[in-house]
């Protein structure tokens, strides 16, 4: 059968052939990821109670939209019971969820990104004043940078730096560190 198709039409069969795996591998590998990390974190404004060792952990679930971007949602918890209080509370926590935006670039043996995003965040402990428990609510807004080594096809080691604006009575600015592993697939 292969006779009988003229030889400029062999040379273009040949041509898309050899280069089909060259255009396979510029596309994504996968099309979602899920990460658990571990991290530190606190807030650069609150008094007192200004700690970077707080513990934290988040989840991440993202989506390849295009080559070479992700939407990510990322739920997390930051404990904020480093110090004895945080501004007016005791056993205080921040948990979290935000939607982002992700750019990612190939950097050969690794995956950098820059990601932004829009979240809700809830502060919540102990009132020093009357004892009672404490809960606020806001909206607010995360930056990060990513980097993402692959250990194989579909496992990398995953590790996050973040920056979060809230408008929250106690503190309003809150960094974190995250590490953990990506599950790619």
């Amino acid at each position: 059968m292969i006779r009988h198709v003229p030889k400029a039409g062999r040379l273009l069969l040949l041509i898309v052939l050899l280069s089909a795996p060259a255009a396979v591998s510029a596309q994504e590998l996968h099309t979602y990821t899920v990460g658990l990390l571990g991290g530190i974190g606190g807030s650069t404004d609150v008094k007192p109670g200004r700690s970077f060792t707080n513990s934290s952990f988040q989840l991440n679930f993202g989506r390849i939209v295009s080559e070479g971007t992700e939407v990510a949602v990322r739920l997390g918890h930051l404990g904020l019971d480093a110090k004895p209080t945080f501004g007016s509370l005791t056993s205080a926590g921040l948990d979290y969820v935000t939607l982002a935006g992700e750019y990612k670039f190939d950097e050969g043996y690794y995956t950098s990104g820059v990601y932004v995003g829009l979240g809700a965040y809830r502060l919540g402990g102990t009132s020093l004043v009357d004892g009672s428990h404490t809960r606020q609510t806001a909206a607010g807004g995360s930056v990060g940078l990513t980097g993402d080594f692959r250990l194989n096809r579909w496992l990398g080691v995953l590790v996050e730096l973040s920056g979060h604006y809230v408008d929250l009575r106690e503190a309003k600015i809150f960094g974190m560190a995250h590490g953990g592993v990506a599950v790619h697939f």
